[in-house]
């Protein structure tokens, strides 16, 4: 996972949120394993159950102890997962 870890914190454009998905499964250093990798982690973390809240922190705090229990990702990737992710249920 250290690959997909330095590709996320490789992201920069945070201006444009919406683009992170597309910019880490497009990256040219991912291979097809990690993408399916990636994709799968990515939708778990956003799962309806993690996010459902009035509050946004609960779904911030919930989806990032999910991503730190289930996966090997450095925490500045699951950061900025869990703040594109965020940006979506906004």
């Amino acid at each position: 996972m250290d690959n997909v870890s330095l590709i996320i914190e490789s992201f920069n454009d945070w201006g444009k949120p919406w683009t992170f998905y597309e910019f880490v499964m497009t990256n040219s250093q991912i291979s097809e394993k990690e993408k399916d990798e990636f994709s799968n982690i990515y939708k778990d973390a956003s799962e309806f159950e993690l996010w459902n809240f009035s509050n946004l922190s609960e779904g911030i705090k919930n989806s990032t102890f999910f991503l730190k229990t289930n996966t090997q990702l450095s925490n500045e990737a699951i950061k900025r997962i869990v703040n594109a992710i965020a940006y979506e249920w906004k």
